[in-house]
């Protein structure tokens, strides 16, 4: 393989490790945040409510993903090392369906990342919808 394809595969290796950790520690700030304002606020509202279970679940599910992910690329990486072992003792036997895995981990892996992220942004949507009604008297 090219120099040009290895930097650049390892350049897309850190970024997506590093999106996964933003992510994660974004989606702990918003549940504290959901948290902090649960304490804060005596009364709700029904669609405060509303919000507030759907950004909760939301963010769990998204936490959820990302620890997934996480534990999704170790197999990922552990199968590859595998891989390169076998090719490196020429002890071929089984490497073309270890590949076949690595390629569906892979196709899991972004998937996984999709939903985080997506999620993530539904409940901070969610929570930007309670924050507005509470102060949104406020604001104007």
């Amino acid at each position: 393989m090219g120099e040009s394809f290895i930097r650049w595969q390892s350049i897309l290796i850190n970024q997506l490790g590093f999106t996964n950790n933003l992510i994660i520690g974004l989606s702990i700030g918003v549940l504290g945040y959901l948290i902090n304002f649960l304490q804060q606020v005596t009364i709700l509202n029904c669609f405060q409510k509303f919000f507030f279970w759907i950004a909760c679940i939301s963010i769990i599910y998204s936490l959820t993903m990302g620890l997934k992910l996480v534990i999704n690329r170790l197999d990922d990486f552990k199968i590859t090392a595998n891989i390169a072992r076998k090719r490196e003792t020429n002890k071929r036997e089984g490497i073309e369906e270890d590949r076949k895995k690595v390629k569906e981990i892979g196709e899991k892996t972004w998937n996984l990342l999709i939903w985080q992220i997506s999620t993530f942004f539904a409940s901070l949507i969610c929570t930007l919808v309670i924050i507005l009604i509470e102060y949104g008297d406020k604001i104007t």
